[in-house]
């Protein structure tokens, strides 16, 4: 039992120390994901993705954040090694935090600095184009939503392995054990311990939905300089990110059907952190993967394609600090990002607030529910 304890809180640690890394990686090499005619989320011509200045501040970006994360990633490491899985845990927790509240801070100085490189370039646009299709768009979407009937399949199973195994479950049930193997919570065998794994797979399944329909519903990502191949680039991406979506849901299934066989007996509490441990890993492994291929929008799909010198359109101005699109005349409630890979709310419409209320009002009452079920 000790030798599986040390291998899986082994592994358990690596996957943590794994992400930070990749995360930092992630967030330093956003500046060369996003479209050409996006520079830490200002507006400037495609030709300008060649320009020196602009060039050099991506590099310096780039350099600040990788040296900011092998920085916390080696605190980290070392925490974990000399101080335990507890303080490691926090160490994590900050680090990534750090890095990720860090590489904003500097997007926002850097932004400010293409905003007046902008101004003295005299790069303004020559309108306000728009590029649409009359009729069937042929081009890739986002898959159907009817596919996440599947999640089903994972919450009946863990629900089915519940009930039938209620029996073999014993009058508590260890829900935590340090990197030592020693238990250090425990929780009293009831119904709602059975329920727990359940409730989670319900709340995480109906984040998933919604971000599914958010990309189904969103604002299309078309350039008025090349229509047809940005919608089709985007399209591309949307249906690759609906993909890749499906599939962590089902991923993260398999972390509630883990936690439940664990209730029951059927394996231990250090297989199952290595079950939740691996698929977690993988969803995260596997979205960078598709966020460097792809690019936000697809734009590395067409990044080799001709680079215009003006720019057809200009809304920076309904860009509140980078990433916060406010625009009320606009009838979108999803948009794609403009920094970061992904969908983001219109928050000039009424409706992108009540999205958040229900969202604290769901997490809160998830939340509630644990400490009912499990106590």
């Amino acid at each position: 039992m000790i030798e599986s304890a040390t291998w899986t809180s082994s592994l358990v640690v690596g996957l943590l120390v794994l992400i930070l890394p990749l995360t930092g990686t992630l967030m330093a090499i956003t500046p060369y994901l996003m479209p050409k005619r996006e520079c830490f989320a200002v507006t400037v011509p495609d030709a300008a993705a060649n320009d020196p200045f602009l060039r050099g501040l991506k590099r310096g970006y780039l350099w600040r954040i990788l040296a900011l994360t092998a920085l916390c990633t080696a605190i980290t490491v070392a925490l974990f090694a000399l101080a335990g899985y507890g303080l490691g845990i926090v160490a994590f927790t900050v680090a990534t935090l750090a890095v990720m509240l860090v590489g904003y801070g500097l997007m926002l100085r850097y932004r400010a600095k293409v905003r007046e490189y902008k101004r003295q370039q005299g790069w303004e646009a020559e309108g306000a184009a728009s590029a649409g299709f009359v009729g069937e768009e042929p081009f890739p979407r986002a898959i159907s939503m009817k596919w996440d009937l599947v999640y089903l399949v994972p919450i009946a199973l863990t629900l089915a392995v519940g009930v039938v195994g209620y029996g073999a479950i014993p009058d508590t049930v260890p829900m935590h054990v340090d990197l030592q193997g020693n238990v250090t919570d425990w929780a009293p065998k009831s119904p709602g311990l059975v329920a727990f794994p359940v409730v989670f797979l319900l709340f995480i399944d109906a984040c998933m939905v919604f971000s599914h329909w958010s990309i189904v519903r969103s604002k299309k990502a078309t350039d008025p300089a090349m229509p047809a191949a940005s919608a089709w680039a985007y399209g591309r991406f949307a249906r690759t990110q609906s993909i890749l979506l499906l599939v962590c849901g089902l991923m993260l299934g398999v972390v509630g059907l883990a936690i439940q066989l664990s209730f029951v007996g059927a394996i231990n509490i250090w297989e199952s952190a290595v079950a939740c441990g691996v698929p977690i890993g993988i969803v995260v492994i596997g979205s960078i993967a598709v966020s460097v291929a792809y690019g936000q929008n697809g734009s590395r799909l067409i990044s080799r394609m001709s680079e215009s010198g003006t720019m057809a359109t200009d809304d920076d101005r309904f860009w509140k600090a980078g990433i916060f699109y406010c625009n009320p005349a606009d009838a979108s409630l999803f948009l794609p990002e403009r920094f970061g890979i992904g969908w983001t709310l219109n928050w000039g419409r009424p409706a992108a607030w009540a999205i958040l209320v229900g969202f604290v009002l769901v997490t809160v009452g998830f939340m509630v529910a644990v400490m009912l079920l499990v106590g």
